[in-house]
This record gives structure tokens, C-alpha cells and sequence, in this order.
């Protein structure tokens, strides 16, 4: 499919994006996007939310749809819900709390932002995972590479088509994984170069580090095709750059420095980008740095100091140790956002 046709496929063609009436409450609208109105819907920030747990290590859905919820009814300018990511824990989940997640997600969101779900694990596990969302009213999802060192760029080619065609939704490309033979950027810019070629692929969330795929991709960007931009020290390349999303692990806390972040980005004000960062947006993410492993815990003492459901973390991820709680309580005091915007 040649750049035109594509075009005039994704500006045409209509996502079915169904809803849920989950946990007895406020169902999702149902709402039918071309893949060009969800590309510009998903623009912004990508909020990765954690998945909050109960004391007995069970899900907390009733918690996690208050979570988005709490999003929805407040910061859903330019915000992206993604749930089931590296940061909520995806690999810990079981089938049916991946999809118990996006019936929450979706329920909470009410219609008013994009939710993102990732996708990874073995090959018919993320066929099923990938159906599932698509049943539950998902907008798109995001595909992670299995991470397996021994894999081919023909074997994550074919797996990722596979798991793509399987669905008629939105699918973001996360390049993550390289492969052993070549520099990352050079290997994912030539698996996301023939992935784009399917008109359900949107975009993709570059974790290189760099701007070497963006750059590659330059005719499709930023209309056709999303550049997502990992983390705030990659965005304040990527953003001037031609990238339209970032992903923040502390948007569930600073979503209007979040947000004020990227809008400088897109809009080359790079001064005023650096103090958010700096002042805003830095200081809060002492939370997950405090100690190795709190990237998640981290998040969920400050979330529960703010009267949000956090819970503990699952093996492998850390814990934050009790004498560590009252620093990550005053942090979040001091710097979460309680307003909306």
C-alpha cells in the first residue's frame, strides 16, 4: 500500500469502538472513529497508568476504574489512557485480569479519552489478549515484541502481523526489544517500515533512546502515522521533532505539567518545556527513583496518599520499604495535583 492509498484508507475507515456497563456503573459512549480521528484522538500524553492490587494480591477493578475515572471527569485534554503496560505490571496479569483492566478502563474513561491497552506475552496468549480488548470497547492497542533474545526481525515481523490482523482496531508498534544483529533503531525502523504498510497500524512508541526511526518515517509523520515518544528525556528531543505523544509514568499525579510539557514540545518552546520538567514534573518522579525498583511502588504509596487505589506491586517488581513511605507521602503532598484543567 503506497502512502496515497493509505491516506485515503485511514481517513475513510471506521473503528467500531464498542462499550461495557462494567462494575454496575457509568457505561462508556459508543463511538465510531476513522483511523485518522483516533491517530489525532491519541495525540498528547500517553498516561501508563500502574494496576492497583488488593492487600490478598487479588485485582482491585472497582480502585482501577475509579483510577481513570478520576481522569475522565478531570484531565482528559490531549491525555491517552494505557493500561496492562511494563509499568502496570502486564506480565503479571492472567487472562482474565487483562481483561477485567480494559472493561474497567473503558467504563471509566467514558468516552472522553482514547484507552490503550498493551499486548504481550506468548503468540496465542496475545491473539486472545487482542480479541479481548477489541470485545471490550478497547481504542488501540499496544504491541510489545515477545521478549525473546533469540528471535528474528522475519520472526517478530510475523508474529506482530499475526496479532494485528487478527483485529480491525488501532494497533501502536512498541519497539523495545532489537534484534542481535543490528543497531535497535536501524532493526525497528525496518520491521515498523513494513508493519505500516497494514492500515490498522498507527503508530508506534520508540524506545530507543533517539530519532533515527522517526526520521526514517518522516512521510507518514506526524499526519499519517504517531511517533510516541518514551519518557520526558526522550520527548524533549523527540517532541520538537515531529512526535505528537509522549508516554509519562507520572501523569496519574502531575497531569497538567504533564500535559504544559507537551504542549511546549509540539509548539518548539523549549525554555518553558525545561522548567515543567525541571520544576513540576522531575520532583514528583523522586517517587519512583528514591530507591532501584520503586517505578511502580513508588507511584502507588503516592496514589494512596492522594486517596487513589494503589495497593501493592507482584513479584518481580519492588516494594517500598515502610521507613520509606512517609518521604513518598510528603512528595506527593508537595507536588501532586489535586485541580482540574
Amino acid at each position: 500500500m503506497n502512502i496515497n492509498s493509505r491516506r485515503n484508507f485511514i481517513r475513510n475507515t471506521g473503528l467500531a469502538v464498542g462499550s461495557l456497563a462494567v462494575l454496575g456503573t457509568v457505561g462508556c459512549k459508543k463511538q465510531n472513529r476513522t483511523m485518522a480521528e483516533l491517530i489525532k484522538a491519541c495525540r498528547g500524553v500517553h498516561n501508563f497508568l500502574t494496576t492497583p492490587f488488593k492487600s490478598n494480591g487479588n485485582l482491585d477493578s472497582e480502585g482501577f476504574y475509579k483510577n481513570v475515572n478520576f481522569h475522565a471527569d478531570r484531565h482528559s485534554k490531549n491525555m491517552s489512557i494505557v493500561v496492562s503496560c511494563n509499568l502496570g505490571e502486564l506480565f503479571s496479569l492472567d487472562l482474565e485480569e487483562h481483561q477485567a483492566l480494559a472493561q474497567a478502563a473503558v467504563s471509566g474513561a467514558q468516552g472522553k479519552m482514547p484507552v490503550i491497552q498493551g499486548i504481550a506475552g506468548g503468540y496465542k496468549l496475545s491473539l486472545q489478549m487482542a480479541r479481548n480488548a477489541e470485545a471490550a470497547g478497547v481504542d488501540a492497542l499496544m504491541l510489545f515484541a515477545p521478549p525473546h533474545g533469540s528471535s528474528t526481525a522475519k520472526g517478530i515481523l510475523e508474529y506482530m502481523y499475526q496479532v494485528t490482523t487478527s483485529v480491525r482496531m488501532g494497533v501502536f508498534v512498541n519497539m523495545v526489544h532489537g534484534h542481535q544483529s543490528q543497531p535497535v533503531a536501524e532493526y525497528w525502523a525496518k520491521v515498523i517500515e513494513e508493519l505500516s504498510e497494514l492500515p490498522n497500524v498507527i503508530g508506534f512508541q520508540d524506545s530507543s533512546g533517539g530519532t533515527q526511526v522517526g526520521h526514517s518515517l518522516g512521510s507518514l509523520i506526524p499526519d499519517d502515522f504517531l511517533w510516541i515518544a518514551r519518557g520526558e528525556k526522550h520527548a524533549t528531543q523527540a517532541l520538537p521533532m515531529g512526535a505528537r505523544a509522549y508516554t509519562a509514568a507520572v501523569a496519574c499525579l502531575v497531569p497538567k505539567a504533564c500535559y504544559d510539557f507537551w504542549e511546549y514540545g509540539i509548539s518548539g518552546k523549549i525554555d518553558k518545556m525545561q522548567k515543567v520538567l525541571q520544576t513540576q514534573i522531575d520532583p514528583m518522579s523522586a517517587v519512583r527513583s528514591l530507591r532501584p525498583g520503586y517505578s511502580a511502588a513508588g507511584i502507588k504509596v503516592a496514589l494512596e496518599t492522594m486517596g487513589r487505589a494503589g495497593g501493592p506491586t507482584r513479584p518481580p517488581m519492588g516494594q517500598v520499604l515502610a521507613e520509606d513511605r512517609p518521604r513518598i507521602s510528603e512528595i506527593a503532598r508537595q507536588y501532586a495535583e489535586i485541580e482540574s484543567f
